[in-house]
């Protein structure tokens, strides 16, 4: 009976113990601007059913304890951890707090011991460029980000330059998905984040190696409600177009190069009056083919309306984005036809759905959908022919249109570039995209506080449907006869056939379905000062696109760990076994560890400063791969062998096909891997300077390489692909940011990202040189190789007295070239490294600044590169007449010098030529230029109207804005784009008008 009394007096006693040690802990959640947070949650770390929410004033109230470890969650992309030690907290949350899902390891910049850098929605909403990765330039330190001008390229990203001799881009993630970023708007985004170290990569195992970028889109909020309605109207300018010489000059200068060749003149001088006089069009035309074939501007439109808030269970983000743009062809050329129009136009209707549900207090159910419909419609041309035959063919071949009202043409180039758009039919695709998550969140606390299971599910599905219409043209061709009266007359033959619009449903063109399962047991708490993480993952990944051997399968298991004593040492472990598809079998896996560490000064008793705000200190090491590699390289097999001679009597004999062994087999076969290292610090300052500064070295071993030139050819038979790459890179990246405002009603902000890179192959399988100087090993990755020019023959006996150029027969004008190796010939043992590499700058860097006063703002970003070449070797623009078939540009003729007898003592460029002259269009020192640029990347003018109009209007906020894409450019390249020498759709300069309306 006493133990009974005694034993219930000290459960009581016990209870009450508890219950004496909570106490209620109240505070304020604010932002940078000291703006209160509505709708944050705060909760106890490993005690999920201790969560309240802020209310519009950002305060809270929780039972806790003093010593524990409370967590601030704010629409799931930021959070900030802090031990209660009063019993009153106020707390603001700033760009460190921003939160990064590195596949189930959350991270802030705070707690984080990798390499990540992330940016916030705030700044993709200061732009309205419908390419979202033409939103990224400059503002990420270590993302290089390099301009495509395609009409439907996207940019080309690159973290760190690659590092890799087999490819350089990196993997993208989409809410936890690897995904493609082109079906993205930039209103959906609210975090993106580089992962650069190995630490960060590791967790990616097989496909890290390149570096990863990790988007998350928006999500709900709690006690919120928003509508978002934005439209944007935007124009297109061409720029950087090069100009081509007209009828002529084209002329003029065709004799010249004829002469120069050594052959007879095509024009006589009353040809070139007719040329001069534009008279009779059809023998002696003067067409300008960009402007036939091209408007002055294109036009695009953007609707975005955007839903987004929650109670106190459900969160929601809904968005419906719909944007066109209809291309730079001649609106007369497109609608030619009254049976189609084949103008260059792109739709875009898609929607967004992000669900969160608090089912109970321990379970949180996550759905997200997006589904896009996107049309694009062309002529039934390729963009690559289209624009490459408004390049190359003279204005002077012949007319658009005869005096007959026919399509012209001539036998050289055939194909009239305006028929080429107007009169051949279209060319449109239908994509058909959705893609889904959906995850269960379940707290263990129950079993053991800090313990929970993740549960997800993802399901893609991308289909493209192909429509063509086909059709045939008939065109002239006038020849001109030369009279004995000195006049010309022309021989008109007609070609082709009018024929009628034949339309075909091809059906689908590409499809691919990806499936993602994975699975996390978390365990995450604090004790006291300690506090404790660690997941157990296990995820699998099928890629299935339409074809044979394309199918991609992947798994993984992961572990992590980390450990953070009083938010001063921080430690964090990764071992992943990740397996993939491409590798033999029985020989699927392989590990990837890493490890990071990093102290937090600024915590230190010793370091408390009114100037120090943050300073933390970090270092790691973490091994990554890529399996970016064909199928069946382990694998020999018989191929098709060439016909052989076979005697049947008493028929003649024949040819006969048979089967030979293939290529040998790969022994040992692996996946490139990489390891990390990367020593970086973090720092604020006065609470209005950041800093982040990265060193790093990356070494890379066992990509898959070439090695035919390792072996001998009488070995007989294809020599496979060996895993002897090896490449370094190393350098630092750099992020600088100065925030304030002058009363608090001038708020200004500069900012800037510095990176360097140096690069070094190591083993590229290139085999024996004869002189040190031909080795690709030990050079930069992409360095330029090529001949040194030294001038031009003056006449023969220069060319008799110098070292025998065995490209092709060289004529005086001429590029000399300089013999390296002193054997008296000119030959491919002369080719030295020219410049820079002409695939990575090795000077990468951003500035981005602005201000608002008084509701009026304005944004800017520059970006620029250095250490970087290009070769001019664009025919037709740079690289005249050649083989009879190209055009001349003014750039030949005005920004250039070339050598004729009366210029050779001040000539820059060498003599005109018809021929296919591989002495002279070959890489040289002649061609290379500076690739070096610095560009105005986006320029946002804005005004939010006083809030005593909108709110008269019913609306919460109420913005207009002018806006500009790729505005101006310094640099060294003329008549092209400097980052992409291609012919293809224009490069564009950009300006938007729109207006943002908030409810």
């Amino acid at each position: 009976m006493n133990i009974k009394y005694i034993s219930i007096l000290g459960i009581a006693g016990l209870f009450s113990i508890s219950t004496m040690a909570q106490q209620t802990i109240t505070g304020t959640i604010k932002n940078r601007q000291e703006v209160p947070v509505l709708g944050a949650t705060v909760s106890v770390v490993g005690d999920p059913a201790k969560k309240v929410i802020t209310d519009e004033n950002g305060a809270f109230s929780i039972e806790a304890e003093k010593g524990d470890y409370i967590e601030i969650i704010y629409a799931d992309d930021k959070s900030k951890r802090v031990w209660i030690t009063n019993k009153v907290m106020n707390i603001s949350l700033a760009e460190l707090d921003l939160l990064v899902d590195n596949r189930g390891v959350y991270r802030t910049g705070s707690n984080q011991t990798q390499s990540i850098s992330t940016i916030s929605s705030d700044e993709f909403l200061k732009n309205s460029t419908p390419n979202f990765s033409n939103s990224l330039y400059g503002l990420i330190p270590g993302l290089m980000v390099m301009q495509n001008t395609g009409w439907t390229d996207n940019a080309e990203l690159m973290v760190r330059g690659g590092g890799s001799l087999t490819g350089k881009n990196p993997l993208i993630v989409v809410d936890g998905i690897p995904r493609d970023l082109s079906y993205l708007n930039l209103i959906e985004v609210e975090t993106v984040s580089v992962l650069k170290d190995g630490a960060a990569t590791a967790l990616w195992g097989t496909r890290g190696a390149n570096g990863v970028v990790i988007i998350t889109t928006k999500r709900g909020q709690y006690q919120q409600r928003d509508i978002d309605i934005n439209y944007t109207y935007g124009i297109g300018l061409p720029i950087n177009q090069p100009e081509f010489a007209d009828g002529y000059t084209y002329a003029t200068m065709k004799n010249e190069a004829l002469h120069n060749d050594g052959l007879p003149l095509q024009y006589d001088k009353a040809a070139l009056d007719a040329f001069r006089n534009g008279t009779n069009t059809d023998l002696f035309s003067n067409t300008d083919w960009q402007k036939e074939a091209l408007r002055k501007h294109s036009i695009n439109n953007q609707l975005n309306i955007v839903f987004r808030g929650g109670g106190n269970k459900v969160r929601y983000y809904s968005a419906i984005n719909y944007k066109n743009d209809y291309g730079i062809l001649n609106k007369e050329l497109a609608e030619f036809s009254e049976r189609y129009n084949s103008q260059m136009k792109k739709y875009d209707l898609n929607a967004r759905m992000n669900l969160d549900v608090d089912v109970t207090p321990y379970t949180r159910a996550s759905v997200s959908m997006f589904g896009l419909l996107r049309e694009e419609n062309r002529p039934n041309t390729s963009e690559t022919e289209m624009f490459s035959a408004l390049y190359h063919v003279p204005s002077a071949a012949f007319p658009m249109r005869t005096s007959t009202n026919m399509w012209g043409s001539n036998y050289l180039f055939q194909k009239n570039p305006i028929a080429q758009i107007a009169d051949i039919g279209y060319y449109k695709t239908n994509r058909r995209l959705l893609q889904s998550n959906l995850k269960i969140y379940q707290d263990l606390s129950l079993i053991t506080k800090g313990l929970r299971v993740e549960l997800g599910v993802a399901y893609d599905n991308d289909a493209v449907f192909r429509e063509t219409g086909e059709k045939s043209y008939a065109y002239e061709v006038n020849t001109p006869i030369l009279l004995e009266t000195g006049m010309f007359e022309g021989s008109k033959e007609t070609f082709g056939d009018d024929s009628a619009l034949s339309i075909s449903n091809n059906g689908l063109s590409s499809q691919f379905i990806r499936t993602v399962l994975d699975g996390k047991l978390i365990y995450d708490r604090a004790f006291g000062m300690h506090a404790i993480n660690g997941t157990v993952q296990y995820s699998q990944e099928s890629y299935v696109p339409m074809g044979r051997n394309n199918t991609r399968k992947r798994q993984s298991y992961v572990f992590t760990g980390g450990y953070n004593y009083a938010n001063k040492y921080l430690v964090d472990v990764v071992v992943n076994q990740s397996g993939t598809s491409v590798l033999s079998n029985g020989d699927k896996y392989r590990t990837y560890p890493a490890v990071s560490a990093a102290w937090v000064l600024s915590n230190e008793k010793f370091l408390q400063s009114s100037l120090l705000d943050y300073l933390k200190i970090r270092a790691s090491w973490g091994r990554s791969g890529n399996d970016n590699i064909d199928y069946d390289l382990d694998e020999r097999y018989w191929v098709d062998a060439p016909g052989f001679l076979i005697q049947n009597p008493p028929i003649n004999p024949a040819n006969s096909g048979g089967l030979i062994p293939g290529t040998l087999p790969i022994s040992n076969l692996t996946i490139e891997r990489a390891e990390k290292y990367n020593v970086g610090i973090d720092a604020q300052f006065l609470k209005r300077l950041s800093l982040t500064a990265d060193l790093f070295w990356d070494k890379r071993k066992d990509m898959l390489v070439n090695s035919s030139n390792l072996y001998s050819e009488v070995i007989g038979t294809g020599v496979p692909q060996q895993n002897i790459g090896r490449m370094n890179s190393k350098g630092f990246d750099v992020s600088l940011m100065w925030k304030d405002n002058i009363r608090k009603k001038f708020n200004y902000y500069v900012g800037s990202t510095f990176s360097y890179l140096k690069t070094e192959i190591e083993e590229n399988g290139e085999g024996y040189q004869p002189y040190d100087y031909l080795y690709r090993k030990g050079k930069p990755y992409g360095q330029c190789y090529g001949l040194e020019a030294i001038g031009y023959f003056r006449d023969q006996s220069d060319i008799e007295d110098s070292p025998k150029q065995v490209f092709s027969e060289v004529r005086p004008g001429d590029i000399k070239y300089k013999d390296q190796n002193g054997d008296g010939r000119i030959d491919q043992y002369d080719e030295i490294a020219i410049g820079h590499s002409t695939l990575v700058p090795g000077i990468y860097y951003g500035i981005n600044l602005g201000f608002e006063y008084k509701g009026f703002g304005i944004d800017m970003v520059f970006q620029g590169v250095g250490k970087y070449s290009r070769m001019l070797n664009v025919q037709s623009v740079y690289w005249p007449l050649r083989n009879n078939n190209s055009n001349i540009s003014t750039w030949y003729l005005k920004d250039k010098i070339r050598w004729t007898e009366e210029t050779r003592d001040i000539a820059n460029a060498p003599r005109l030529t018809t021929l296919d002259n591989a002495n002279n269009f070959r890489n040289s020192t002649q061609w290379l230029t500076n690739g070096a640029y610095f560009k105005l990347r986006n320029l946002n003018v804005y005004y939010n109207l006083p809030q005593k109009w909108a709110n008269a209007m019913k609306m919460d906020k109420c913005q207009v804005y002018l806006r500009g894409n790729n505005l101006f450019s310094l640099d060294h390249v003329k008549y092209m784009n400097s980052e992409d020498l291609s012919i293809n759709y224009p490069d564009m300069t950009s300006l938007y008008v729109g207006v943002n309306i908030n409810f």
